[in-house]
């Protein structure tokens, strides 16, 4: 049966995208302000640095079929990693006139989760209720791991939207409420094995999606249910378009002028004809992580947690929480090699480095001249990273 991608508008002002049996996405509306602050710090994002996103799965199911196989959930990662590294061989459809760019973003499952726990990153969690995507119940059911550290993935029955089968969500940057941060996929539109839907099951609905939460628009802009030349995505290499195209449909108009694009990710068009960011996409979203998931950057959920760590944690304490004037950290026992103490504030600046030596049983660091909030502590070796959040109050 072939599928058509139908629009749909939430009274709420969620945007739909699905299977007419489809609806591809059903991401928040982008913020203005978010647009504007990555226009101002667009050059941050040009670096060659590799960012790797730590991510938790959330599969929550109501039948054995909708508990998807973890050999599913890998062959999902598999795509979302070659989509953003530019070394998927769909790279062929993308037309010569148009830019395909090395994203140069990276995702791992979780190795701990929130509270330092070893983790598969793979977090199942059953129900009795139905449709559970479009109850919006998924993030109540199984609240977001910590959106500052982790990109939340729930897998779920999303349900129908008159006859039309839902194939994801995302949320943008800012979106509260923050337990409902991250990404809703169909379990039918999520990797390329197990009961996948034809013809969205080679794992492009998620590459979609993930470019949504790192502040993409769709590549003809915000106007989804009424596309025209007078809007964009402000995406300069990207064309201005007002066609939307669905199927695998090879052969674009000139609907504002220029060429249009159908090989996109931020498109409508099936899995098999998708194959390119293009490199003004690559600057806004590595700019989105920079700038408006900074605290991604810092986080150590790609880690293991090793026996070190372990013993190290419950043997360190960190006092006081709230601070006013100093912080001191005390081990029970001397630290057998030296570390490495930093604190960063929530957009990842370091705000302060400094050496404990081997030997040590007390460290202490100056907070009087920090402004008040919250900031990010790490202690590190080559062996783990230990981080805890502290509050400074004057």
């Amino acid at each position: 049966m072939k599928k058509n991608i139908l629009s749909f508008l939430f009274l709420s002002m969620l945007l739909e995208c699905s299977y007419a049996q489809v609806v591809r996405c059903d991401h928040e509306k982008l913020l203005t302000e978010n647009f504007n602050m990555v226009l101002e710090k667009a050059d941050r994002a040009k670096s060659q640095s590799i960012f790797v996103i730590p991510t938790v799965v959330h599969v929550v199911y109501k039948s054995q079929t909708e508990n998807i196989s973890e050999s599913q959930i890998m062959s999902q990662f598999n795509v979302i990693n070659n989509d953003f590294r530019l070394r998927n061989s769909d790279t062929l459809n993308v037309d010569p006139d148009f830019s395909k760019a090395d994203v140069k973003i990276e995702f791992c499952l979780a190795r701990r989760d929130p509270d330092g726990n070893p983790s598969s990153g793979i977090n199942r969690i059953s129900t009795n209720e139905d449709d559970i995507g479009l109850s919006e119940r998924y993030y109540q059911i199984q609240p977001a791991w910590n959106p500052d550290e982790y990109l939340n993935i729930w897998v779920v029955d999303y349900g129908e939207i008159n006859g039309n089968i839902v194939l994801g969500r995302a949320t943008p940057p800012g979106h509260t409420p923050r337990s409902q941060d991250g990404v809703v996929i169909n379990y039918q539109a999520f990797g390329t094995t197990g009961p996948v839907v034809p013809s969205y099951d080679l794992g492009r609905t998620l590459t979609h999606e993930i470019g949504h939460w790192l502040n993409l628009l769709h590549i003809w802009g915000r106007n989804d249910q009424n596309p025209n030349c007078a809007d964009d995505d402000l995406i300069a290499d990207t064309p201005n378009q007002s066609d939307v195209y669905f199927n695998c449909n090879t052969n674009p108009s000139f609907s504002c002028g220029s060429k249009d694009m159908l090989s996109n990710y931020m498109g409508y068009v099936e899995d098999a004809c998708m194959g390119n960011f293009t490199q003004g996409q690559r600057d806004w979203m590595r700019n989105a992580l920079v700038t408006l998931r900074p605290s991604l950057l810092l986080s150590n959920g790609c880690l293991p947690v090793g026996l070190d760590e372990v013993k190290l944690k419950a043997r360190t304490h960190i006092f006081p929480n709230p601070v006013n004037q100093k912080l001191t950290i005390q081990f029970d026992q001397m630290v057998d090699r030296s570390l490495e103490a930093r604190i960063h504030d929530l957009k990842g600046k370091l705000i302060h480095a400094s050496t404990i030596p081997e030997g040590t049983t007390s460290h202490s660091i100056a907070t009087f001249d920090l402004k008040e909030g919250v900031y990010l502590l790490i202690l590190k070796d080559f062996r783990f990273v230990i981080k805890q959040k502290i509050v400074v109050q004057h």
